[in-house]
């Protein structure tokens, strides 16, 4: 491509996105050109992810920052680009862990403003009725499946009491009833945790799962992407910073 069919590629998914080209937030000299080329086309045009698992990365990052307007844009380029609506709620549910209840709950409710202008509306799920020994259990196989041997290591241990008295809750409702929710499946959930441990800046968590993203199909180049496509909502230092931590685990697993 040419610059010029950069700059225009770039417009025409920043359009499609939902923010038009009289937006206020573009009219600086030269900025929209300028956006349009590298963070609209250069970064969010790359194709190491599926389109509908490309707006993961952004929704989690824009979630962290709490940022409504781009939030609903994204919202919007979710569900055009595939993503179904429990999906796009489910990677807001799960940036809880990452960004706070508030933040959830905002991106929530601007998801919901999306969905109303649509005609879209979800049902609500049935009532959980396992057991907390189930639970358990759940959790503990979830864990097995994307940690393997690692996954009792760090503040994941039993043997820490401090943390472990925190992460015995994070087993029972996060692996076993957050990770098992439907709408999304393992393998995406891991690619919100991979873009939340970067836009929050949490890089044991995030040298943690870059291997372990691997034990759910996802490739080495695909994991890097998950932390690449925060970057036009966090900003390139973060991105950066997250892909030195990938970069260091995949080394020192030797992957």
């Amino acid at each position: 491509m040419t610059r010029e069919e950069n700059r225009n590629a770039g417009a025409g998914r920043r359009r499609a996105a939902g923010q038009p080209d009289d937006d206020p937030g573009l009219n600086a000299p030269g900025y929209a050109a300028y956006v349009d080329e590298y963070y609209h086309q250069d970064i969010s045009g790359r194709d190491i992810l599926p389109a509908d698992d490309r707006v993961i990365p952004a929704l989690t990052a824009l979630c962290f920052r709490g940022a409504e307007k781009a939030t609903e844009r994204m919202v919007g380029a979710a569900l055009d680009a595939g993503l179904e609506p429990r999906a796009v709620i489910e990677i807001f549910i799960q940036s809880a862990l990452y960004s706070g209840l508030p933040r959830t709950e905002e991106a929530i409710a601007a998801a919901n403003r999306v969905f109303a202008a649509r005609g879209i509306s979800l049902p609500d799920d049935p009532e959980d009725t396992r057991t907390v020994a189930q639970m358990d259990a759940d959790g503990a196989a979830v864990m097995a499946k994307l940690h393997g041997p690692r996954q009792a290591g760090g503040y994941a241990s039993p043997d820490n009491t401090v943390t472990f008295s925190l992460y015995q809750g994070a087993i029972r409702h996060g692996y076993g009833q957050l990770c098992v929710r439907p709408g999304v499946d393992l393998r995406q959930r891991v690619i919100a945790a991979i873009a939340g441990f970067t836009s929050a800046a949490l890089h044991n968590s995030l040298r943690k799962f870059a291997f372990s993203a691997l034990n759910v199909g996802l490739s080495k180049e695909q994991v890097a992407e998950a932390a690449i496509q925060t970057a036009p909502w966090n900003g390139l230092p973060i991105a950066l910073n997250g892909l030195t931590v990938i970069s260091a685990a995949f080394d020192e697993a030797g992957v």
